[in-house]
């Protein structure tokens, strides 16, 4: 029988900096990898598991300068050229190479697979891959099920688990929820797991709405969940309990206007994606605009911010 023949790209970089990595591997899917490795410098992930986005936090400063190797896989050949043109805009100045070949399968899809293990990222709640079909979850456990191998998140990263542990912090049952920057449907579906009658999802990529649908036909609760192309909140009308939006804080700023809007009263807005050294920033403006901060949550270089509209 013929094995199957991988297009091998390995990329190595002069960095282990926890933002620009987590980009590129980003990049590698939304070009078509069908999974990602990222090896670390020596050292940097002692006992903690290699897994893509998880990031720890004791990053000493000796560390910053190794190079780390990320190595992708596609089914078909890909253009060099193009990838390090969209490398150098996430990288600057940073060294790096790029390099192509083929592999043959030797199980290569199952040994990744095993690098995806069922992980609780909240008090209640589980990420379980799609092919943990006899997954036994506690009475009081919460579980989202999903395919790793499609891209826009798969609950390893720190901004994931934020988004999670602040939907646990403020569902109490039968609300309306709007996820923006929805990716791979992930907290829209943690929402429906916690008792919100209604989720509307929106992403401007319409292949992230692709592998939102497609993560929701593995819940077993599909009900009152939509997923749409949408720019931010722009043309929404539905009235909601709380607003999610996991995105870029430079991206984050052009929706504070609408959501504004769409809160019911005593509403939450939920904000992620934000480097903590921008936050301060985030937080000025969110200020000027008559938010208040009821909660700020750090994990690793992540902030979650958690906020409420200031009664006129």
């Amino acid at each position: 029988m013929e094995q199957q023949l991988w297009n091998k790209v390995v990329l190595t970089v002069n960095t282990t900096e926890a933002s620009l990595i987590d980009l590129a591997s980003n990049l590698f899917f939304e070009l078509g990898s069908i999974g990602v490795e990222v090896n670390y410098a020596p050292g940097y992930l002692d006992n903690h598991p290699n897994l893509f986005g998880e990031i720890r936090d004791e990053l000493i400063q000796s560390q910053l300068n190794h190079d780390t190797e990320i190595i992708t896989f596609f089914e078909d050949e890909v253009d060099l050229a193009d990838i390090k043109a969209e490398l150098a805009m996430i990288f600057g100045e940073l060294p790096f190479q790029l390099e192509q070949g083929q592999q043959e399968d030797e199980q290569w899809q199952t040994n990744w697979m095993a690098h995806y293990q069922p992980q609780m990222i909240s008090r209640f709640l589980t990420i379980v891959p799609e092919w943990y079909e006899n997954y036994q979850a506690r009475l009081d456990e919460r579980v989202v099920y999903l395919d790793p191998s499609v891209a826009f998140g798969t609950g390893n990263h720190p901004t994931t688990k934020l988004g999670a542990q602040a939907l646990e912090m403020v569902l109490r049952g039968g609300e309306t929820v709007l996820d923006v920057g929805t990716g791979s449907g992930i907290l829209a579906f943690v929402a429906k797991q916690l008792g919100a009658e209604h989720i509307y999802g929106y992403d401007l990529d319409p292949q992230a709405i692709d592998s939102a649908k497609q993560n929701l036909l593995l819940q077993p609760e599909q009900s009152n969940i939509e997923f749409s192309v949408n720019d931010l909140l722009v043309g929404i009308t539905h009235q909601a309990d709380v607003i999610v939006a996991n995105i870029l804080p430079h991206i984050l700023v052009n929706l504070f206007d609408d959501a504004a809007k769409l809160l019911k009263p005593n509403g939450w807005l939920i904000l992620g994606g934000i480097l903590e050294e921008k936050s301060s920033e985030l937080e000025s403006e969110l200020a000027k605009r008559g938010w208040q901060l009821e909660q700020k949550t750090i994990m690793h270089e992540w902030v979650s911010l958690l906020l409420k509209k200031s009664e006129a």
